[in-house]
């Protein structure tokens, strides 16, 4: 069973970090290692997709929020 991110040590985080292509791993502190493995849940950052399932997306045209 894993541990929590926040209770590992310096040391096992940098070897994660280091393991999942974060760039700069080896110069980063506790906090910003944290960070960084937090931000990319599953070692990948993934975006949501503003189209609707259904839509071709060669039809669709992007709208940005109302809220600039």
């Amino acid at each position: 069973m894993t541990r929590p991110i926040p209770e590992m040590d310096t040391a096992e985080l940098r070897d994660i970090a280091v393991r999942g292509g974060i760039q700069g791993a080896r110069e980063m502190d506790r906090e910003e290692l944290i960070d960084a493995l937090v931000a990319r849940p599953g070692e990948g950052a993934w975006q949501e997709d503003t189209k609707p399932a259904d839509v071709n997306p060669n039809d669709y045209y992007y709208q940005p929020p109302d809220g600039r």
